[in-house]
């Protein structure tokens, strides 16, 4: 018993040292919550370096417009690289006289807007062709190509090669025609394809290869 009264004063004394160590020690206090809203309010925090922000729409149409190349402008024919229309003018019994006008019409000049696409291929006279379709996708009424009397009707498509223009007209000669429009990578080439189905059940396919004019 003494053993242990004895020992108390040196546990004590240990136990005393100990406490003043907790007491002396520094601690680290809890920071007000006040303080983080505070910091809040200087405003939002910046996440550009951490993900990538959506584009709005008019940055979207902007970048489009910058990297998409326009079919507008004045494409001449290239006949080296051009099928010929012999057998088109032969489906639809072509006049003498307009057959040999088609060697002159060499230039192709488009209208690409976000409203309508319009084609223009001059010749002088009777024999210019002129074309506006709308984007809606609405018919409209155009003299017939083979410049007999009557119209034909058409309507301006889009296609997985690029836009296409699809008309048809009644007889004599009946039938439907598309004219679809592929340009390069470069922009620089302009292939036009054109197949034919008369109501006859006739078939009539070709080519027509264009370079972009200088501007």
């Amino acid at each position: 018993m003494a053993s242990v009264v004895g020992a108390l004063p040196t546990c004590l004394a240990c136990v005393c040292v100990d406490r003043l160590r907790d007491l002396t020690r520094p601690r680290r206090t809890r920071q007000p919550m006040s303080r983080f809203v505070k910091g809040l309010s200087k405003g939002p925090i910046d996440l550009q370096s951490l993900v990538n922000r959506p584009l709005s729409a008019a940055q979207a149409l902007q970048q489009q417009e910058s990297t998409t190349i326009q079919l507008s402008g004045r494409w001449h024919k290239d006949k080296s690289q051009s099928d010929s229309m012999q057998d088109a003018c032969d489906v639809v019994e072509l006049k003498w006289v307009l057959t040999r006008a088609l060697a002159i019409l060499n230039t192709l000049q488009i209208e690409d807007t976000p409203d309508h696409f319009r084609t223009i291929i001059k010749a002088g006279g009777i024999m210019d062709v002129v074309e506006q379709y709308p984007w809606t996708g609405q018919e409209q009424r155009h003299n017939r190509r083979d410049k007999r009397s009557g119209h034909h009707f058409g309507k301006i498509v889009k296609t997985d090669s690029g836009p296409a223009i699809v008309v048809r007209w009644d007889d004599p000669f009946g039938g439907t025609c598309q004219d679809t429009f592929c340009m390069s990578d470069d922009g620089q080439q302009l292939t036009q394809v054109t197949e034919m189905v008369m109501n006859t059940g006739r078939l009539c396919n070709y080519r027509t290869v264009y370079r972009r004019a200088p501007s």
